[in-house]
């Protein structure tokens, strides 16, 4: 089937390549460059009565606007089932005979699992997940074919979290955190309590949401919460002793990029024991901590402010394995190829 390729986000960005000395290059704009692609989304939807039936579900709007190019398309990609289990039905009810692919980020609540399990896969061309515990999920309860659904390995843009970038960042005696995908701060803060030494948070308005106050704090712990650039934020994991990725334990891939980014920086990393991380965690360059422990937390802790020298070499390894395994050209091309018929696998 001829016919372009779509790459389908709920709110269009610029076709552009991302000035790297600023910020982390979008996968999604690499796999639209591998498949020589357009952008499609919400923004796109012009036909009243498909704004009216979508209401203000901006995916729903960018389905309804893909299924008003359909003709056009030969192959859809969505960056998550948000967009991918609404848009599906819309296709097949079309007639379309082109293929869709999307990420399926979390794919073990019942919902989702039933959904996949009715949506089948005619006219799917591929699910990626980025855990293993996911696919299994997507395989053995939602009854999908073993060939439909792959697992691709998280990506960070590691020619940005590259420490040789940042290397006019004075290191700092301080553990660094950052993000917001189900992260355990509350564990964090009480390991504080129990570590002699600084811990910084980057937390951008949300520890736990934007007006919460440091009472009862740890004094040791400093909470921003304030939105920084992406230069600053790999300033401060360059500065850091060592990354801390506190979770809470979850079935799906939370928490993977600040773990991606911690180890991209060359840094040692604590990161909770969380199942849906399996696939990442099992390094003998990280440190694994029980979900809910503090005093694990703070006895790991402890135990890298004391050895700067192991934080060096787990840091190097982290580094050298994102180089082998997880960068964003690595997934982009992943996508790419199954889209374009030629998957590497």
């Amino acid at each position: 089937m001829s016919g372009q390729n779509l790459v389908v986000l709920r709110n269009n960005v610029p076709a552009r390549d991302a000035d790297i000395s600023i910020e982390p290059r979008k996968d999604f704009e690499l796999i639209r460059q591998l498949v020589d692609g357009r952008y499609a989304s919400a923004d796109d939807l012009a036909d009243g009565l498909a704004k009216t039936l979508a209401g203000k579900s901006k995916a729903m709007q960018a389905a309804f606007a893909v299924h008003a190019m359909r003709k056009d398309a030969r192959a859809v990609f969505t960056t998550g089932e948000d967009i991918a289990f609404r848009l599906l039905p819309l296709l097949r009810l079309s007639g379309w005979k082109g293929e869709l692919f999307s990420v399926i980020h979390a794919s073990h609540s019942p919902k989702w699992q039933i959904a996949a399990r009715l949506l089948g896969t005619r006219r799917v061309g591929g699910w990626f997940t980025v855990s293993r515990l996911q696919r299994d999920v997507l395989i053995g309860k939602a009854g999908l074919p073993v060939g439909k659904v792959h697992f691709i390995c998280d990506s960070v843009d590691a020619a940005f979290f590259d420490p040789a970038k940042a290397s006019g960042a004075a290191e700092g005696d301080y553990a660094f955190a950052c993000g917001l995908e189900n992260r355990d701060y509350a564990t964090l803060a009480a390991a504080a309590g129990q570590y002699g030494g600084k811990v910084r948070v980057q937390a951008s308005g949300y520890f736990p949401q934007a007006d919460a106050a440091d009472a009862g704090m740890p004094a040791n712990l400093e909470i921003n919460r304030a939105r920084i650039s992406w230069t600053e934020l790999r300033a401060r994991y360059a500065a850091a002793r060592f990354v801390v990725v506190p979770l809470n334990a979850v079935p799906y891939a939370a928490g993977v990029n600040g773990l991606l980014e911690g180890m991209s920086m060359g840094k040692a990393v604590i990161v909770t024991d969380s199942p849906g991380l399996a696939d990442y965690t099992g390094l003998d360059s990280l440190l694994r901590v029980p979900a809910g422990d503090p005093a694990r937390l703070a006895s790991a802790m402890e135990s890298l402010s004391r050895d700067p020298a192991a934080c060096v070499e787990m840091g190097r390894a982290n580094r050298e394995w994102i180089l082998k395994h997880a960068t964003i050209e690595q997934y982009a091309e992943a996508i790419a190829s199954h889209m374009l018929g030629r998957p590497a696998e």
